[in-house]
């Protein structure tokens, strides 16, 4: 028995680890991002297009994995994914130019596409129904507490090197513990989901399943605001405000922390509102909450006020949409993830390349109006064609 729950433990441990991968890179460059131009001779709205372009490449590897997660092994691609993730982090913090951390940046997004469908799919495996929300949130809370550390220990390795160690130290540890402990915890499993033969079933079972297109379509828009947060906060924090580095690594945790709350409280508000309700209410006040950060022109403390009531709500997001995903294709549950891993990498895909044209055009305030309306359009298609279970 004891052995039983010490090994629940360390598959708990394996997938939460991996889900945190993806996290804490985003908010280092989040925070580097003035330092990062600075030293590649880039504007900053530039180099932020780098995340638009690894957000782009995600999305097609995403669809990929819609087939290959019926085809091979989910521990190989999940530890594949976390290898990608690896080569990107060396990669990004050796580069000399902008092509080339626009190059080896992306890797981080093709990795994480991996990984992440990966992930939520052993959750549909080894969880019954009433728990995934609780599991999931658990899981991703695990995403936001490292990335409560990353940028604490980002800035303090800034001030004391330079952008490259800053970037590399934190999350090459993090990346490469979560791939040993893959190999050690997660057990070898069977490729495929079912025994059709045909690769793209699962990929051609969601196209016809109306319900699930409106899903993968509302978490693009859903994620638009949250990743123009992870995008500019640090940027906007820092020219808004005129704070320093160390102050901004400072304030960024908190946003960590409201997105932990957020994923330990949504199971309690499933319970009490129901599970489509807590998706579709969490998506329009999050929407409301960072076009009041980014536009209202608030002083410091009522903006990061604002900033973590919307991080507080992406946090119930996270978790019970993931849940609801899990409803909509039972039985390609693979390929199903992989397709919304592949939307959110759309929604990452607007909120830095569109963000970055709304920066550039109107300032801030523009960022945060067309965030937020992608927002609250995905706010309406939840309400109105994602069923329930």
């Amino acid at each position: 028995m004891k052995e039983q729950e010490r090994q629940k433990s360390l598959v708990f441990f394996a997938l939460g680890a991996s889900m945190a991968t993806g996290g804490p890179p985003m908010v280092a460059l989040s925070l580097l991002m003035i330092d990062i131009a600075d030293s590649l001779n880039v504007p900053v709205a530039q180099l932020g297009q780098i995340s638009s372009f690894s957000s782009f490449l995600s999305i097609i590897m995403a669809i990929l994995m819609g087939v290959l997660a019926v085809r091979y092994s989910h521990k190989l691609l999940l530890s594949t994914g976390l290898a990608l993730i690896l080569v990107s982090i060396i990669g990004t913090s050796l580069s000399s130019s902008y092509t080339s951390i626009l190059v080896l940046y992306s890797l981080l997004g093709i990795g994480y596409s991996m990984v992440s469908p990966m992930v939520t799919t052993y959750i549909g495996q080894l969880y019954p129904p009433e728990g995934r929300t609780g599991v999931m949130g658990r899981l991703i809370s695990v995403r936001s507490v490292v990335s409560f550390l990353a940028p604490l220990i980002t800035g303090y390795l800034l001030a004391r090197s330079n952008w490259r160690i800053a970037y590399s130290s934190f999350n090459l540890f993090l990346t490469a513990i979560s791939l040993i402990l893959v190999f050690i915890a997660i057990p070898r499993d069977n490729a495929g989901q079912t025994g059709d033969s045909n690769q793209l079933a699962g990929i051609l079972a969601v196209l016809r399943n109306r319900s699930a297109l409106a899903f993968l379509f509302a978490g693009a828009m859903a994620i638009t605001p949250f990743m123009a947060i992870q995008v500019f906060n640090g940027s906007f924090l820092r020219q808004s405000f005129g704070l320093s580095v160390e102050t901004v690594s400072q304030l960024m945790p908190l946003t960590a922390i409201s997105v932990t709350v957020g994923l330990l409280f949504s199971n309690r508000l499933v319970k009490k509102i129901g599970l489509k309700r807590t998706v579709y209410l969490s998506t329009f006040v999050s929407a409301i909450a960072y076009l009041v950060y980014f536009g209202a022109g608030l002083g410091l403390t009522p903006s990061v006020l604002f900033s973590l009531i919307g991080a507080m709500l992406t946090g119930v997001w996270l978790a019970s949409s993931g849940a609801l995903g899990l409803f909509q294709e039972k039985v390609y549950r693979g390929s199903m993830m992989s397709l919304s891993a592949a939307a959110q990498s759309f929604g990452g895909v607007l909120g830095a390349l569109v963000g970055g044209f709304a920066l550039n055009a109107y300032g801030y305030m523009g960022l945060g109006l067309v965030a937020s309306i992608l927002g609250i359009i995905a706010f309406g298609v939840y309400v109105f064609l994602v069923k329930n279970e």
